[in-house]
């Protein structure tokens, strides 16, 4: 659209601040327009022109002002105008008045596909604006957000860290920076790694649930993910992941809650589709691309596993969206399933990506590109109301050894009765600190595991647990030695009988496994009942257990030398109080007699 007919405003000025906005100059663009005429803008072009400036500014609420004016005054309006006007009307989530300008467009036979696919975002915007979600939607603040780009938002499962990546779109440059949540985001800093991410040729992508692994994406090349480890308090130099593919780009990398699934967005497929591996081992298994439920003929973006791991969220082009990146979800690994747009306000019609769901389904981080914003992408946060929405535990504890020495065990959580874990931590190797959430209403078995120590293990019962109460554990893990002793807090019976159930599957196992990798050492397996009844029935009622689980060791190849089943009946627990209130006096006990 060209006008050039000025009235007030001069042909030579007007077409000097066409070449100032186009080129960038926005600043002497600014002071032109104020040596207009003292009676304001008033030619068409002009008018236009300084739309187009608040527009590029993301000044929405001038850039449509100053558009609708070059409109009134303009005798035969443009494509140009038009468009522009419907696309700042659109990305000001106004979409039955930028689905009028963009119809508008129509009669001038240009650009047809792409006019009628933002009118047909245009109409599903005007539908879920109808029915918005009831959400809140906060805008991180100045401490976090810059007129950088800040993406990748990872918070930690306490609520109390944030790690995210800040861009410069210009330069192409990036940092890694973290911050702390009392009671307000404090003023970010850059994480204190031993090598500088940007001048090493990474950027941030993800980092592990238990915050000992960071996933990277290398700037060289196409692009590949790179993983440093947490050691001795000191990250290491990035180790490349074993799919990468060398002619290919991998990036936006997330992992699940329990470890054993890591996502990533690769272009191997001929577009920016989502891929994912399990564990095996110490490595991962081939990848995996997510069937057509997810991706598309265009961009896929930051796939993000909820914590149950029943829903894949992900951000899409491709999808029936209101403009830009939307989010949606879909059922993970289900065939046939339609993905669904998470709805308005959550997504705008810009760009929304990196969507994270904490585990009480109510929280949530993402970045977005929206009125309101510091410039480019910022971070938000979303706070649903959500009928139904589990209860949360907070769930923290520390692990050290005999001496009080901190000691990075291995911590897995199953829910009791289920196979999958629902979280996999690991301590921190200075602290010893571990902390997830847990939804309540549930029993879980806990798992503690360090290589060179007996394991601990933990009931944890949260049928009857309240909202926001904390639960802290304080467990320490035994070497190896005769004297030590360990209690077997998953092994099952059901009242007065010595039969086990099949849930105490996975504690013998593990017994097993200590058995079998320690040879010469020589146990004694011990009942213990809370008291309440006969004694003699007591007593025989413990000896029996004791000896069940002697008989299912046998069973899968022990000698029964190595083993000796005792029932001490109510004699050692009448006067003892349970450890914690999850712990019940009656129990079985795994002890060293010798380690010949």
């Amino acid at each position: 659209m060209v006008f050039f007919n000025s009235f007030g405003q001069g042909k030579e000025n007007i077409r000097k601040l066409d070449q100032l906005i186009a080129s960038g100059r926005n600043a002497e663009a600014i002071a032109l327009i104020g040596s207009f005429s003292k009676t304001g803008l008033s030619d068409p072009e002009a008018l236009y022109l300084t739309g187009k400036l608040y527009a590029s500014q993301g000044n929405y609420r001038l850039a449509i002002l100053f558009l609708n004016q070059a409109l009134e005054k303009s005798e035969n309006s443009g494509f140009e105008l038009l468009y522009l006007l419907g696309d700042v009307l659109h990305k000001s989530n106004q979409f039955a008045e930028a689905a009028e300008s963009y119809s508008r467009c129509l009669a001038f036979g240009k650009e047809k596909l792409t006019v009628a696919e933002k009118i047909k975002q245009c109409k599903l915007g005007e539908n879920l604006k109808a029915n918005p979600l009831e959400v809140r939607i906060s805008n991180l603040g100045v401490n976090v957000n810059s007129a950088e780009n800040e993406l990748r938002p990872m918070v930690s499962p306490d609520f109390l860290r944030m790690f995210f990546l800040r861009k410069n779109s210009e330069t192409k440059s990036s940092q890694f920076f973290q911050t702390y949540n009392h009671s307000t985001w404090e003023k970010a800093s850059v994480f204190p790694a031993s090598w500088n991410l940007d001048n090493a040729g990474f950027h941030f992508s993800g980092i592990s649930p238990d915050g000992q692994t960071l996933y990277l994406e290398s700037q060289q090349g196409k692009g590949d993910i790179y993983l440093s480890q947490l050691e001795g308090g000191v990250w290491s130099a990035p180790k490349s992941f074993v799919w990468n593919s060398p002619r290919f780009a991998e990036s936006s990398v997330s992992i699940s809650a329990d470890g054993n699934l890591v996502f990533f967005v690769s272009d191997r497929s001929g577009n920016k589709d989502i891929w994912y591996c399990n564990k095996k081992g110490n490595s991962w298994a081939n990848p995996r691309k997510t069937g057509p439920e997810v991706n598309t003929n265009r961009e896929e973006e930051s796939p993000w596993l909820d914590a149950d791991g029943q829903y894949l969220y992900f951000s899409s082009k491709g999808h029936e969206g209101i403009g830009g990146f939307d989010i949606f979800r879909v059922p993970f690994e289900k065939n046939g399933a339609k993905p669904e747009n998470i709805g308005y306000p959550i997504n705008s019609a810009g760009d929304d990506i990196h969507f994270m769901l904490m585990p009480d389904e109510k929280t949530a981080f993402y970045s977005s590109v929206r009125d309101g914003g510091q410039g480019g992408f910022d971070i938000f946060s979303v706070r649903m109301s959500i009928s139904g929405s589990p209860q949360l535990l907070l769930y923290k504890g520390s692990v050290s050894d005999g001496y009080g020495s901190p000691v990075d065990a291995a911590i897995t959580i199953t829910e009791t009765g289920q196979s999958k874990p629902v979280a996999k931590l690991k301590a921190n190797p200075e602290t010893g600190t571990f902390v997830t959430l847990l939804p309540t209403g549930k029993s879980y078995s806990v798992l503690v595991e360090k290589e060179g120590y007996l394991f601990y293990s933990d009931l944890l019962n949260l049928r009857d647990q309240p909202v926001d109460r904390e639960s802290e554990r304080k467990i320490k893990l035994q070497k190896l030695l005769p004297g030590t002793s360990l209690i077997l807090n998953n092994i099952f019976f059901d009242a007065g009988k010595s039969s086990l159930r099949k849930e105490s599957s996975p504690e013998l196992q593990r017994i097993l496994l200590i058995l079998r990798q320690n040879p010469g050492i020589k146990v004694e397996i011990s009942g213990h009942i809370e008291s309440g009844g006969p004694e003699d029935i007591l007593l025989k009622l413990t000896e029996n257990r004791a000896q069940a689980v002697v008989d299912y060791l046998v069973a899968t190849g022990i000698k029964s030398s190595r083993l000796i089943p005792k029932g001490f009946g109510s004699s050692k627990t009448g006067k003892e109080k349970s450890a914690s209130p999850d712990q019940k006096v009656a129990r079985t006990e795994f002890r060293v007699i010798s380690t010949q």
